[in-house]
């Protein structure tokens, strides 16, 4: 195994599809030149090859929506069941079909194939697109077929402290669901990305010229040189954070790509380890690429955009 990368998680976008559009979202932005989904056979046979070798401690699946080919996020769990992966993960919407048969289908299936934690997205955003009674039948089709590990996950803006409409309403929607046997995680702060740049520009932070933070301390993020866990993307990219890929699935094995990854061999990667933004800032001006003079929300917006720019000026 790569000194720099272990896996004791995989996580996989099984698509970018999504059958709502927030007004927050951001996952699914600048998505649309994936693929629909994930291959199935490649994503079983990831599992296959990493379970076995690295015994990761949990597997995810997400999206977009990625109960939208729940036949793909049922071959994932499976195979992860039976390589012997404890947590077995699921991030959704709760909309899976507006047929209550089809819902309790989906359950079971979902039952068979060893999920055994779902992490359901309800807030104020979610619920101006998708029916709590659809949610609510969902998760009581899961609780039915034995799924009793499940948690409302929901977006606030600014903090949950915070006091603005979005807030209450999601509170309100939370306070409608408390008969549930589900618990509540502390959930996520909307992200400065997609399309809260537009429909919620009031509630963003200011910009920086240099953000503060590094690597590793930013939501879902490791130091890129003591990497925990990989992501495979619908076209079998492997990524180690956002947008920094590796290497694709479907052209090099998949074990040859975690064992090979040395990101002191990545000219970016390494500038970012050895001094941080300033790093890629120095190491972007040797390309003649600077950054926004308007600044960034967040060292990931000036990480992405500055690499996106380098590669523009290589191509």
């Amino acid at each position: 195994m790569s000194r720099y990368l272990t896996v004791n998680r995989i996580e996989f976008a099984v698509t970018y599809l999504c059958n709502a559009k927030c007004k927050h979202c951001y996952s699914i932005q600048n998505k649309k030149s994936f693929p629909k989904h994930i291959d199935k056979p490649l994503a079983v046979k990831i599992v296959k090859k990493v379970g076995e070798k690295y015994s990761p401690e949990s597997i995810m699946t997400f999206g977009g929506e990625p109960l939208l080919f729940p036949e793909i996020v049922c071959a994932i769990h499976k195979e992860a069941m039976d390589v012997g992966i404890p947590s077995r993960e699921i991030i959704t919407n709760g909309y899976w079909s507006k047929n209550a048969k089809k819902i309790i289908e989906i359950a079971k299936n979902l039952a068979e194939s060893g999920v055994n934690e779902i992490y359901v997205s309800v807030d104020a955003f979610h619920q101006e697109q998708i029916s709590l009674d659809i949610v609510r039948k969902t998760i009581e089709s899961c609780l039915q077929e034995g799924i009793e590990n499940i948690v409302w996950d929901p977006c606030w803006v600014v903090s949950e402290d915070n006091d603005n409409q979005y807030n209450q309403k999601t509170k309100s929607i939370l306070k409608e669901l408390e008969d549930l046997p589900v618990r509540k995680s502390e959930g996520n702060v909307m992200e400065p990305d997609g399309l809260a740049l537009i429909n919620l520009k009031e509630f963003l932070p200011p910009k920086e010229k240099i953000p503060a933070g590094k690597c590793g301390s930013m939501p879902y993020t490791d130091p890129l040189d003591s990497v925990k866990g990989i992501c495979v993307e619908p076209d079998g990219e492997i990524a180690v954070c956002n947008d920094f890929y590796i290497g694709n699935a479907f052209k090099s094995d998949i074990i040859n790509l975690i064992e090979d990854y040395d990101p002191f061999k990545i000219p970016e990667m390494r500038a970012i380890i050895e001094n941080g933004m300033e790093g890629l800032i120095n190491w972007a001006r040797t390309k003649g690429v600077e950054p926004d003079p308007e600044g960034y929300y967040s060292i990931c917006q000036m990480c992405i955009d500055i690499r996106k720019r380098v590669s523009k000026t290589l191509k």
